[in-house]
């Protein structure tokens, strides 16, 4: 039987076979709730699974059949029925009756006679717990999907994080992490076992930027992938193969392994590269360098294992062709040295270390002083004066020759004007202009500053440049020389003769001077043996209407050779060595407007 009330919101099962206690039950809840009833324990186990379940049940004790316990009993076993809470309804009210019920998973009792002021109470009371009940086990449910679904995320970001970190995203190699990992377990090993050692290759490709920029990054991608598959195709089994970034890649041979061995490795690697990778519709060729470590007992960090391999690509790249280099000891302490000068190199400008020292450059026919070259000096605090030839070339490759080149041509502007107020003569300063300098950008900005700072009248400043660092000559070169001289600045070639000169290279060239290099001059005897070329450079320099300097000159006869042919100026030790500011000053002042043959005499 059930009785269905309109808008009811729960529903509630009444067992008992008196006809009285449900009449008067279902009296108490028939406004408020969904009562169904049944009159014996079959009828309430079948009622009580069936679909929708009531969420509370008034269950009699004492009845004719099943009795109320062991209707209890078979709900609270059934997986279905087991979480209804049953309050029972009986006139049984003793203790231990009272205990057998609550051990059966009764959650209340209700004593006959039957009172609906209680009976409501209890009904509610329950129910609302039913409801909090039911909120929280769903919040447990809706908290447990969701620690799932988290478990599930964190799963998934666990392995795509592994796979970002130990694999490169491009290739799918192994990559820079996995390389690192790998040492330190290859350095372990070596150090709890006899094992001989292994060896470490990395590899980047000669120009690759240039294929990047002729066919695009896309296409430079494809290529780096097709390498990649071309180098697994060759590794030896138990070996590893790793992209540690851009077009470099390194190869871990982890087995016992001799030198001759490796070196047979990096030559089939190298000759991996004599086939074009095919891409799309072109085919391009690549080349590659190798730097080589093996590794013994010595190494203990893997960072150290890529310190030297990288100094040995390095010193691969120097020779500039594809081909490999192994690491040795030496190329370590080079490292260290030169990483020591950049740093001094870089201190010295902000320390004033820096200093110019002045040779004179004499014209050769009158046997005057025409002008000085301005030469840098660097005093370091701990060495005393190092050489310019081991530290220009560090200040070149480093760009830091731009800023000390400003340092040279101001205070060599600046001492031409003292000097020409002390003496009141007609002095002229020559200060070299690296390559570096005359590819920056604010080059003629800044010598416009100098020369306005310093009052230096700019026809009186002549600026050198090398010829090797005019190897390619182009428009904008042209036009970066012209404007010098359209402001009044003189234009030399330094070291003529050293680089690959022709006629039509000199007479695209705005200049004024050709200086002949040292080592043209050193050699030539006094009866003119080994001037051949010497003597072709200063027809060439007169025919095209250039003065000529010979630098070098350490002998009389060399002096008295070089005027004889049309040599305009020469400079060198045969004159006097560079000077520091005080030397010039006493130099000038003894010998200003003197026949130097006497002085040097």
């Amino acid at each position: 039987m059930e009785i269905l009330v309109p808008n009811s919101i729960k529903k509630i099962l009444v067992v008992d076979d008196s006809p009285e206690n449900i009449q008067l039950l279902l009296e108490v809840l028939k406004d408020t709730y969904t009562v169904i009833v049944a009159t014996n324990g079959e009828k309430a186990l079948q009622l009580a699974a069936k679909e929708p379940q009531p969420d509370l049940i008034l269950l009699d004790v004492i009845m004719s059949g099943m009795s109320g316990y062991e209707v209890c009993s078979c709900m609270k076993t059934n997986i279905k029925t087991r979480e209804i809470p049953i309050v029972f309804v009986t006139a049984l009210n003793e203790a231990i009756d009272v205990a057998q019920g609550f051990e059966l998973g009764a959650v209340d009792y209700i004593s006959k006679p039957i009172n609906p002021a209680i009976v409501k109470a209890r009904v509610q009371n329950h129910l609302k717990i039913l409801g909090l009940t039911r909120s929280l086990q769903k919040v447990n449910r809706d908290l447990a999907d969701f620690n799932l679904s988290l478990e599930r995320l964190v799963q998934e970001r666990t392995a795509e994080l592994y796979q970002a970190t130990y694999f490169d995203s491009l290739t799918g190699l192994l990559s820079r992490a996995s390389l690192l990992r790998d040492l330190d377990s290859a350095l372990e090993l070596i150090h709890q076992s006899s094992t001989q050692g292994f060896a470490l290759l990395v590899l980047d490709c000669m120009q690759f930027s240039l294929i990047n920029n002729s066919f695009g990054h896309a296409i430079g991608d494809q290529i780096l992938i097709a390498i990649g598959e071309r180098f697994t195709t060759h590794m030896p089994t138990g070996d590893s193969l790793y992209r540690i970034g851009g077009d470099k890649f390194c190869f871990l041979l982890h087995r016992n392994i001799i030198e001759a061995q490796v070196v047979s490795f990096a030559e089939q690697i190298i000759q991996t590269f004599s086939e074009p990778f095919v891409v799309e519709e072109y085919e391009i060729f690549a080349n590659a360098r190798l730097g080589i470590t093996i590794a013994g007992n010595h190494y203990h960090q893997a960072v150290e294992l890529i310190r030297d391999v990288d100094t040995a690509l390095q010193k691969a790249r120097s020779n500039g062709i594809a081909g490999y280099y192994i690491f040795q000891r030496s190329l370590h302490d080079f490292a260290f040295k030169r990483l020591r000068l950049e740093n001094d190199l870089r201190l010295a400008l902000v320390r004033g270390e820096f200093v110019v020292f002045y040779q004179p450059i004499i014209n050769l026919s009158n046997r005057k002083i025409d002008s000085f070259e301005a030469l840098i000096r660097w005093q370091h605090p701990q060495r005393g004066l190092v050489s310019p030839i081991e530290f220009i070339p560090c200040l070149e490759e480093t760009g830091s020759i731009v800023p000390v080149g400003m340092f040279v041509l101001h205070q060599a502007c600046a001492q031409l004007q003292e000097w020409q107020k002390t003496f009141n003569s007609e002095l002229s300063i020559s200060v070299n202009l690296a390559a570096r300098q005359m590819v920056y950008p604010k080059l003629l900005a800044d010598i416009d500053f100098i020369l306005k700072e310093t009052n230096c009248n700019p026809e009186r400043l002549k600026l050198e440049v090398t010829e090797s660092g005019l190897l390619e000559v182009g428009q904008q070169t042209i036009d970066l020389l012209q404007a010098l001289r359209d402001r009044g600045i003189r234009i030399s070639i330094d070291d003529f003769g050293t680089g690959y000169s022709s006629l039509a290279y000199l007479q695209k060239l705005p200049v004024d001077t050709l200086k002949i290099d040292r080592v043209f001059v050193k050699d030539i005897q006094a009866n003119g043996e080994n001037a051949e070329i010497v003597q072709a450079v200063i027809q060439l320099g007169k025919a095209l209407g250039k003065d000529i300097i010979a630098e070098g000159c350490e002998t009389n006869a060399q002096v008295t050779f070089l005027k004889g042919i049309g040599c305009d100026f020469a400079q060198g030790y045969h004159f006097a060595e560079p000077m520091d500011v005080a030397h010039v000053g006493k130099f000038i002042t003894k010998f200003m407007g003197s026949d130097l043959e006497a002085m040097i005499n």
